[in-house]
């Protein structure tokens, strides 16, 4: 495991720098946004159910956003991200259960709070 450090520089592979796309983004983040990757998981089954309310993480734009089960349409779960009240539809593969980092542990937390 890394050890991090107030200050410390993240160079991610999924995002890139605005002002030049051929280079990978890099931040100066302080250690407790820094936690390692969730457990692997079974490929994304496109059969798996969530629940009204239930706490997820969608993919968007090369990355995992939390947010909240709010319905469901069709083949689609609608899912409400707190932070820029947005809503948004988003098909079963680009879902998956959310966890916390807490104590040093992943743990599962799929209840929302609002």
């Amino acid at each position: 495991m890394a050890v991090f450090s107030k200050g410390d520089k993240v160079e991610y592979k999924n995002l890139v720098e605005e002002q030049d796309q051929t280079r990978p983004l890099v931040e100066i983040v302080s250690a407790d946004e820094i936690r390692p990757l969730p457990p692997l998981t079974t490929p994304r089954d496109t059969t798996r159910t969530f629940q009204y309310l239930e706490r997820v993480d969608a993919f968007d734009n090369d990355g995992w956003r939390v947010g909240t089960i709010t319905g469901k349409q069709e083949l689609k779960y609608w899912v409400y991200f707190e932070t820029t009240k947005d809503e948004i539809a988003y098909p079963v593969s680009q879902l998956r259960n959310h966890l916390e980092w807490r104590n040093g542990k992943w743990v599962s937390c799929t209840k929302s709070f609002f």
